[in-house]
């Protein structure tokens, strides 16, 4: 083989990988968003079923009880994801 084939096999082999990897990297994004939206309407419909299935003067007790499981499950989730790098 020559060396104009080898470099051309090599560079046939680098694009394939590019895409392979961009593809990889779009699929990765695009489930990233549908997580964060699918994310947002869980918290806000749950935020909706408080308002619906505990009285009034009970409301902000369980609000200020669930945003603050919010809060810390993403502060655990945070740190995981620095204690890895």
């Amino acid at each position: 083989m020559s060396e104009t084939e080898e470099l051309n096999s090599e560079t046939k082999g680098a694009k394939g990988s590019d895409l392979g990897d961009n593809f990889k990297k779009g699929v990765f994004v695009i489930a990233m968003l549908l997580l964060l939206v699918a994310t947002f309407q869980l918290y806000f419909s749950l935020t909706r079923v408080i308002d619906i299935w505990f009285e009034y003067q009970y409301i902000p007790i369980f609000k200020a009880v669930y945003n603050l499981i919010v809060l810390l499950v993403s502060l655990y989730i945070i740190r995981l994801y620095i204690v890895k790098r």
